[in-house]
């Protein structure tokens, strides 16, 4: 996985801190520089702010340098405690109206190649995902880690990613083949034929069987890595059932991680992909955007609904 350069945002939670812990393992893996970033929304940035403040008081002399420098000490409290000096980056503070539109932006701009925050922070939320962790998810143009506590080698065995046949779900399969790599683990591929789509009206759709299904979506991966031969990717039969073995080869080295294919027939997409999950699965590694129209799975869509339903781990993209 290429994650030279890490973001980790972070309220200053315990819940935070598993994605500054998480950042730590990745720069043991991957080499990585570690930037932290703290967005104080703008409201509470006022509120906090002139409950200390006497009246009159000048914003530029009294309001931004109290909250600003209170918040970069504890960042360079917690950079100083999980990070190695030689990886640490830049601490970010920032003010904005919407702190997943200011990290999504500061992902975008600064040339990331991860995001890894916690699945919630300070505020308690029904959903898996906080709103803001969530809204993160959708924006950001880079790939997003969310999670709940931070993972090691042994944490992570089977990497699910959910499939529709289309280039678009295709795209994690890459970062999904290097994190079974470095994990150990191997990856289940996972296609949900619905038997009915919504929409105007209720329509049966064509289900076939499951051996077919799986050898369309092998072959549509197969198109996908000759489409794309930067990868070095490759998919093969073992020879067993609904298996296979995904290789790189690269400066005469071969890797390869072993990959099993699950097909299933439900009513909900994204329901049958976070129960598997919740239940068998380490990491979730999904594509924020799939095929478009009445189709078997919607990705798209799909995402947003696991991400407030999955506990797991789940490492999001957006196709190029």
């Amino acid at each position: 996985m290429k994650a030279r350069h890490i973001l980790v945002p972070t309220d200053f939670s315990e819940a935070s801190l598993e994605a500054v812990k998480m950042a730590a393992r990745f720069v043991e893996l991957y080499d990585s520089t570690v930037d932290l970033i703290h967005v104080i929304p703008l409201m509470s940035y006022y509120d906090e702010s002139m409950e200390h403040l006497g009246v009159p008081f000048d914003m530029e002399k009294d309001l931004y340098p109290k909250v600003l420098k209170a918040s970069n000490e504890k960042m360079h409290e917690i950079a100083e405690k999980y990070l190695p000096k030689e990886h640490r980056g830049q601490l970010i503070n920032l003010v904005g109206r919407k702190p997943s539109h200011v990290i999504a932006e500061q992902a975008k701009n600064s040339q990331y190649d991860l995001i890894i925050m916690a699945n919630k922070g300070k505020h308690e939320t029904k959903d898996a995902r906080s709103n803001i962790t969530e809204k993160v998810i959708r924006y950001s143009e880079k790939p997003v880690l969310s999670l709940n506590k931070a993972f090691d080698k042994k944490g992570i065995n089977e990497i699910l990613v959910p499939v529709d046949g289309s280039d678009e779900s295709a795209t994690p399969l890459a970062e999904a083949f290097e994190m079974a790599l470095a994990f150990d683990a191997r990856i289940t591929l996972m296609h949900i034929i619905e038997p009915y789509t919504l929409g105007m009206e209720v329509l049966p759709m064509t289900i076939e069987d499951d051996e077919s299904v799986y050898k369309a979506l092998i072959k549509n991966i197969q198109g996908y890595f000759g489409k794309h031969p930067e990868l070095g990717l490759s998919i093969k039969s073992t020879g067993t059932d609904f298996e296979d073995m995904m290789t790189r080869k690269e400066n005469k080295k071969s890797e390869s991680v072993r990959v099993v294919s699950l097909v299933k027939k439900g009513f909900s997409a994204h329901s049958e992909i976070y129960d598997y999950a919740n239940e068998n699965a380490d990491l979730v590694v999904m594509s924020t955007h799939g095929r478009t129209g009445i189709a078997r799975v919607l990705l798209g869509s799909t995402t947003g609904i696991v991400a407030q339903h999955l506990e797991k781990p789940l490492l999001t993209m957006r196709p190029e």
